[in-house]
């Protein structure tokens, strides 16, 4: 049914949750692991938008990628990685697109109310809104997290 699957990152606790599901479905079905994470580029402008913050930010990209494909990896999945610099909802569409993704994983903390506006939103829900695919959410558990 799939033949290749995103599954996005921030290296949280709701992905690290997500990511479980990613690696069983894109093993169940044979299919190319897609692993992808964004440095927000809101972040940097909110902050004081030197290279410094936007290295810092790539850096962290590139950890939850290796992490979750190391992961992947060693259950023997196919995995393909990708960090890229943007607004994450807008990156994991444009990435779902271009690789031809059949499905999107993404994790989500299941904040609601003013947590959820102070964290400029959910970037889960947005995806599902958005997305012109099936897309898979993992709310973090309590015991998860």
């Amino acid at each position: 049914m799939y033949d290749a699957i995103l599954f996005a990152t921030d290296g949280s606790e709701a992905a690290a949750t997500a990511l479980d599901h990613a690696i069983s479905t894109a093993d169940a079905h044979g299919a190319t692991l897609h692993v992808l994470s964004v440095a927000d580029e809101r972040l940097a402008l909110a902050a004081d938008d030197t290279e410094a913050t936007r290295d810092d930010l790539r850096e962290r990209a590139q950890e939850a990628v290796d992490d979750a494909a190391n992961a992947a990896s060693g259950s023997g999945v196919h995995v393909e990685t990708s960090v890229t610099d943007g607004v994450p909802f807008r990156e994991i569409l444009a990435y779902a697109e271009s690789e031809g993704v059949g499905l999107v994983v993404v994790g989500t903390h299941g904040r609601e109310g003013r947590e959820k506006r102070v964290n400029m939103g959910s970037t889960a829900e947005r995806v599902v809104n958005q997305a012109d695919r099936p897309v898979l959410v993992v709310r973090e558990t309590e015991e998860s997290g």
